[in-house]
């Protein structure tokens, strides 16, 4: 079976709602910053009042773009100052039950989950949920400046060894297929690096794009 959805800003929202039903959440709330100029605001992807949790969907220019890069941990401190847990849903995550379990922790059930990625990926077994990853999108790390890298091997060791171990897999993959290293990590250490992550048979059970 084909996943036909991935992790999106939408399905981000849709998730934390199966998650954390009692949230009240709701996205593109405006935050102003600045009490003497109302057009300097932050508009948050996802976010609860109740729960205290600003959670954002974060797309290739947050590793790409220097300025969106600064501004983000502009936000993430103005936002920690008001009393909110600052998440980052990065446009390479997906939602595996690692990932799951690391993110919603106790909150985390079976009946949950089935639902979630029946509503984010269209399935209905774990094994054919979307691997963490890059499949098809042309924003791959060769683009990433060098703070983005730095986010990004940060945000990886900060998930379950899993998700690097499939993201590591879908890597090679990539590489594989389009015949060519540099469109896809560049020159970067780190990420030739990364490359040599090896990977279980169990963490292999889910799905990709491009076949082995």
């Amino acid at each position: 079976m084909r996943p036909e959805g991935e992790m999106t800003e939408k399905n981000l929202l849709i998730t934390t709602k199966i998650f954390w039903p009692n949230g009240d959440w709701g996205s593109q709330k405006r935050f102003y910053y600045d009490p003497n100029n109302k057009r300097r605001f932050y508009k948050v992807d996802c976010f609860s009042d109740k729960m205290k949790i600003i959670w954002e969907y974060e797309g290739p220019d947050h590793y790409e773009n220097v300025w969106k890069l600064r501004r983000d941990e502009e936000r993430a401190q103005y936002f920690k100052k008001l009393g909110y847990k600052f998440l980052r849903w990065p446009y390479w995550l997906q939602l595996t039950i690692d990932v799951a379990k690391h993110f919603f922790g106790n909150d985390y059930t079976t009946n949950k989950y089935l639902s979630a990625i029946k509503k984010v990926y269209k399935v209905e077994k774990p094994e054919y949920v979307l691997s963490p990853g890059l499949h098809s999108s042309k924003n791959t790390p060769a683009n990433f400046v060098a703070k983005g890298v730095r986010r990004f091997m940060q945000e990886l060791d900060e998930l379950p060894k899993s998700a690097k171990a499939q993201l590591a897999e879908g890597l090679r993959r990539y590489i594989k297929s389009v015949d060519d290293k540099y469109l896809v990590i560049g020159e970067q250490e780190s990420f030739i690096d990364l490359l040599k992550t090896p990977i279980t048979e169990d963490e292999l059970k889910i799905f990709y794009y491009r076949k082995k």
